[in-house]
């Protein structure tokens, strides 16, 4: 009898509503038993002459049926964090899917298959794309320790095993510390200041815990809200305080799931690993696999962001600080600076943020982009009809090109119970040529936690929110219009941290024009366009006082990167979070904080990488130069952005694409120099 499992079946989307958790396991190793039994024929046939349709499509054809089934339980695992069954199901399954991995990266065989197919006469004749395909699976393989000794394979294996369990029990102390801490609110007056939409939500996160009132809960958007406009000083205190010392020895849980001592023991593996595979530090290592530049090369450009920084931070800080004294506040702390900066805000552009979101509807948006990016790269996005994804809320756009589609978005906009709460990127399948020389078409998927609409109103967008739905579709929009044929270097992910973020970085970029926000905005009830003297406002007001944000983010950035390098010369985490503080003039933070605790970028594939973040940005800000000048609504300029930068997939340096884009040399970096190296 003919199998069953939906997830075993041909399909060209997944057949989401046939899902279950019986299937994730038997599904997951039918496959990898096919994949094994595909490796062996390969090494059997391959090993004296190998060619690319055999041994290189073969493989990346198993290796893609099995990526293709984990981002399906990936995704599904995000909306069932409650159901048991489903976790442990999921669970299992992933753990075969590593062990499979494993076993792969250690397959001397299939190893040299490669290696030999490098080295042959027929590699001569590649392509670019063929050739860099080539070099990540033999890097893969090298930085899997494959020319390392038995012995110290075997040891790279322990490091690989519990750097994962750490990385694996920091993230659920992050998750236990959220679930035990919260604060019961019984008067509304504590709460003034907060949006009627988050005085909902604390209210429904009360009821939910069997509580009258209201009930905070520390993830990360309820922190932000409350230190921006909650009018009581003690309760931003107590969040800011709570939040800062999460998973730690400090604050109102201290000693509860602490992060500590996991944190330094990761580094620590993290370092042997970098040293056992030949490498001076993890920072180095990590730069290995995701650039060219050097680890003195983004330390010093991080270094000099700060220093470009500090005049900004000095003058809003004083700024501040006068404003400050104006409402009785006579020494600013960290947990004021969000709420005077709000309030600050208010006081220079009287209304120019008061009700802003009426003019930007969640549906209205929505077509103005998909209408923006069909003028731009010469696309079209049609939602489709169909239901019966993973939640009611979900939708599916079809991207097609000359009447032919060309790959899929699914869009997942609202918060809903058991869904993750931020907004974000995954990719469900890249892009590919099949060995039939059939394209199999790329997926994506944007979620995010934007408030359903109500009975009275539409869902609406504030221009943060804007901001984020714009950075996450620029991801799902390069992911779909990638054009290689290798499903090694179709997909964003596939990209490198740097050329990955650049894209929702330069999509955020069209926000914060004068000219695109005018075009974007309409009244939800009226149609009625907001003016060019309030999108001015708006957009001045918005930006003022971001010195602290910026700060943060380059703070985080800095703090990661030095914790990899320096590892072991003596200072503990605290110390180096003291120092990067220090350099970051103006920049308080509580002295008992415990930032690194929390900061989940490093053991979620971003570790030694954060910097790409404020790299990118820059990169992003240049390259929109261009857009300016041309017009933001040029599509001769959009083609040719999506050519240089979409179309090629994986393998071209960052800067190089920009600087072809741009026309110049991009310099003003590094002492007028971009950092052309190659390595440390």
């Amino acid at each position: 009898m003919p199998d069953t499992n939906p997830l075993l079946q041909h399909w060209t989307l997944p057949p989401w509503p046939a899902i279950r958790a019986e299937h994730l396991l038997p599904a997951v190793n039918g496959i990898i038993a096919d994949n094994q039994r595909i490796i062996a024929q390969v090494i059997a046939s391959q090993t004296e002459h190998p060619g690319w349709d055999d041994l290189v499509l073969s493989i990346d054809e198993a290796d893609a049926r099995l990526s293709e089934v984990r981002s399906i339980l990936e995704t599904l695992s995000m909306v069932r964090s409650d159901d048991a069954i489903w976790l442990v199901e999921s669970a299992k399954a992933h753990l075969a899917i590593n062990q499979y991995h494993a076993e792969k990266a250690r397959n001397r065989p299939l190893y040299e298959a490669y290696r030999r197919l490098a080295q042959s006469s027929i590699a001569g004749s590649f392509d670019e794309s063929r050739t860099i395909a080539l070099e990540r699976i033999l890097r893969r393989f090298r930085q899997s320790g494959i020319e390392l000794p038995t012995e110290q394979q075997q040891e790279l294996a322990r490091f690989n095993l519990e750097i994962g369990g750490l990385e694996f029990t920091f993230l659920d102390n992050l998750e236990r510390w959220t679930e035990a801490w919260s604060k019961h609110v019984d008067d509304i007056a504590l709460l003034a200041g907060l949006s009627p939409a988050m005085k909902d939500r604390l209210a429904r996160a009360a009821r939910q815990a069997g509580h009258d009132d209201w009930l905070i809960r520390l993830d990360q958007n309820t922190c932000q809200h409350i230190l921006k406009y909650a009018e009581n000083r003690a309760l931003r205190e107590e969040c800011y305080v709570a939040y800062m010392t999460r998973a730690s020895d400090q604050g109102p849980l201290a000693g509860r799931f602490d992060n500590g001592p996991v944190l330094a023991r990761l580094l620590a593996l993290r370092q042997q690993k970098a040293r056992l595979l030949g490498h001076e530090n993890a920072a180095q290592l990590n730069l290995a696999t995701n650039s060219a530049r050097t680890t003195a090369w983004v330390s010093d450009f991080l270094k000099r962001q700060a220093v470009q920084l500090t005049p900004s931070l000095k003058q809003d800080a004083k700024q501040l600080a006068a404003f400050a004294q104006q409402r009785g506040i006579d020494r600013v702390q960290p947990w004021d600076e969000d709420f005077l900066a709000e309030q600050w805000r208010q006081h220079q552009f009287p209304g120019a943020l008061e009700n802003l979101r009426d003019y930007f509807p969640l549906e209205g948006t929505l077509r103005r982009l998909f209408l923006f990016c069909e003028r731009m790269f010469g696309i079209r996005i049609v939602e489709q009809s169909a239901s019966g994804y993973w939640h009611d809320n979900v939708r599916l756009l079809e991207i097609s090109e000359h009447e032919q589609v060309i790959g899929y978005i699914y869009l997942d906009p609202f918060h809903h119970e058991g869904a993750v709460d931020f907004a974000g990127t995954s990719t469900l399948r890249n892009r590919r040529i099949n060995a039939e020389g059939r394209p199999v078409l790329p997926i994506a998927l944007l979620y995010s936690n934007f408030a359903p609409a109500t009975d009275t109103h539409p869902c609406r967008l504030e221009l943060d929110d804007l901001r984020v739905l714009f950075h996450e579709f620029g991801h799902c929009l390069q992911h779909v219009l990638t054009c290689s044929p290798h499903h090694t270097l179709s997909g964003i992910l596939q990209l490198g941290h740097e050329a990955a973020e650049f894209s929702g970085q330069l999509f955020e970029q069209w926000c914060l024009s004068r000219e695109f926000v005018l075009w974007l905005g309409a009244h939800f009830q009226t149609g009625e366009r907001l003016s060019a003297a309030r999108v001015d406002a708006a957009l001045s007001a918005t930006q003022s006082h971001s010195s602290r944000q910026q700060a943060l983010l380059l703070m985080g950035a800095m703090i990661d990167f030095e914790l990899h390098l320096t590892h072991g010369d003596g200072r503990s985490v605290e110390e180096i979070c003291i120092d990067v503080q220090r350099s970051l003039g103006h920049l308080q933070l509580p002295d008992d904080h415990r930032f690194a605790n929390g900061f989940d970028y490093m053991v979620t594939q971003y570790d030694a990488s954060v910097y790409a973040y404020v790299w990118s940005g820059v990169l992003a800000q240049e390259t929109f130069k261009r857009f300016s000048r041309d017009w933001v609504f040029n599509a001769q300029t959009g083609r040719e952005f999506r050519a240089t930068f979409f179309t090629p997939g994986a393998g071209r340096p960052l800067l190089d694409a920009v600087e072809a884009f741009i026309g110049r040399p991009f310099t003003g970096l590094v002492d007028g120099e971009a950092g052309r190296v190659t390595s440390d």
